[in-house]
């Protein structure tokens, strides 16, 4: 209990840097997890050893377990984010020729298929007006019946 209160009390006495307090009005979630989430402060290799740990321990089942994946994730992330940084230096150095042509079967794989709202809404503009045509013959029915 002792050791919880100094703990509590370091960290109220700690300056945040001005980087830290955009990164909290940003998103407070992600900035708690990162200043006191293990995981994302540990380097690369702890993390794939932490996925090996899991893979034995857990065998085929691994890949379903929450940590695995958010292991997994930040790992993702961390690869993507260096290869972003190594793309912009190289564009920033100069260094880097023409950029590879993007074949039009990724994109295709990329493309996320839309519902078509235009063909939604000639159905429920054909249907309000069936509707309104049957009101309409029911309404002259009724006084021809009378």
């Amino acid at each position: 209990m002792q050791r919880r209160r100094e703990q509590q009390q370091q960290q109220s006495k700690r300056v945040f840097t001005a980087s830290e307090v955009a990164e909290f009005a940003h998103c407070p979630l992600v900035w708690w997890h990162e200043q006191f989430e293990p995981a994302a402060q540990a380097d690369n290799e702890e993390l794939f050893a932490r996925l090996v740990e899991l893979e034995h321990e857990y065998d085929t089942q691994a890949p379903a377990l929450p940590e695995y994946q958010m292991i997994e994730q930040l790992l993702l992330r961390r690869g993507a984010f260096e290869q972003d940084r190594q793309q912009q230096q190289e564009r920033e150095d100069g260094s880097s020729e023409a950029e590879e042509p993007v074949e039009l079967e990724e994109v295709e794989e990329e493309r996320v298929p839309v519902a078509s709202t235009g063909r939604l809404m000639r159905r429920l503009f054909w249907l309000a007006l069936a509707g309104i045509a049957l009101g309409l013959l029911l309404m002259v029915a009724s006084l021809v019946v009378r």
